[in-house]
């Protein structure tokens, strides 16, 4: 008979910590298979231009490096493994209430939310907040791409910049990873946050986790000499893990993800849905994919704190970071807080 598990390994922060962990030994798993993949895709369609999801797809695979195939396999196993870290999260203590928890030990008394947190809801103006959340965090994001090109810090790729093209590459990959990250950050993992503690300390949290699982990224100008090799994503991954010992990137790109978090953890619990967040966050990567396409960067802002300002994306700097704060003060304002309960519709 298996010894009876301690009380820790039972709580959610250890299961959310060990599902952390589980996602990104997985992702980098399955990111050498998922590069082979996309590059025979990219192979067998060469040659046949034409529309559609698949040839689309495989233009991507094939424009593509290993690093952005290990950040899909990373997303692919947070879908795999979502399931049963779920079942997992509901085992163990079914009548135990959240504030009884090891969880509970960690904050003072006044600190511990209620039971029931803040379940999603139907929200009958979310369409309207979608669009609306998406078409100005874009704005925003190009606006200052553009003004960053009108001081010369960054410059058109080409002489008449084609933005219909830049557009239409970016777009779908912006929703893409608006619905999937969505659903699992201010969907699943903030409703679980939510019923353990405070709002401001669990908008706060889970964006440090966000901040942290999107930080890890290759440094720049790395080259994996061997993408098809099974043991290329954890190769990858140990190299990721070592940006954190630089802190520039720390303090600069850092700030600029767990801004975005807060933004998009505040736009969940004003209004007690996914569809101002989605809108939001597709907006941002639409913004930051299409700049990227159609600008390059030219230099830093003159000084030594003009590194802290803005780095080679519109993710990069303190300037962002501001940017991505006022769209937050916009949700402030266009959006309210359900106090009424909340039916769990979504």
């Amino acid at each position: 008979m298996l010894p009876a598990m301690p009380r820790d390994c039972r709580s959610d922060v250890f299961k959310i910590l060990a599902f952390v962990v589980a996602t990104l030994v997985l992702g980098a798993l399955l990111a050498p298979w998922l590069y082979n993949a996309g590059k025979a895709l990219a192979a067998s369609t060469a040659g046949h231009p034409g529309g559609g999801f698949v040839n689309w797809l495989a233009a991507a695979c094939r424009r593509s490096e290993f690093p952005r195939f290990y950040d899909r396999a990373v997303l692919l196993a947070a879908l795999v493994l979502l399931v049963p870290v779920i079942r997992w999260l509901r085992h163990g203590h079914p009548h135990e209430h959240y504030r009884d928890t090891p969880w509970s030990l960690c904050f003072p008394a006044q600190a511990v939310g209620t039971d029931r947190g803040q379940p999603l809801r139907r929200n009958p103006r979310g369409p309207v907040q979608a669009v609306a959340g998406f078409l100005f965090a874009a704005a925003v994001l190009l606006l200052l791409g553009c003004a960053f090109v009108g001081v010369a810090w960054f410059a058109w790729r080409e002489k008449s910049p084609r933005f219909l093209r830049a557009a239409r590459e970016a777009w779908p990959a912006a929703v893409i990873v608006a619905i999937v990250e969505e659903t699992v950050f201010r969907g699943i993992l903030l409703g679980i946050f939510l019923r353990a503690m405070r709002p401001a300390l669990a908008i706060g949290g889970l964006s440090f986790l966000f901040a942290f699982l999107h930080f890890l990224k290759p440094p720049p100008g790395m080259v994996i000499a061997r993408p098809e090799s099974p043991l290329a994503g954890l190769d990858l991954l140990g190299s990721i893990l070592g940006r954190f010992a630089d802190p520039l990137p720390l303090a600069t790109e850092f700030a600029t993800l767990f801004a975005v978090g807060v933004v998009l953890g505040h736009a969940r619990w004003r209004t007690a849905s996914l569809w101002l967040p989605a809108g939001l966050h597709a907006g941002w990567v639409f913004g930051m994919l299409a700049f990227k396409a159609l600008a390059r960067p030219l230099g830093l802002p003159p000084g030594h704190f003009g590194r802290f300002l803005l780095g080679a994306t519109l993710r990069d700097g303190l300037i962002p970071a501001a940017a991505v704060l006022a769209t937050g003060l916009f949700v402030h304002l266009m959006t309210r807080r359900a106090d009424a309960p909340a039916r769990n519709d979504r």
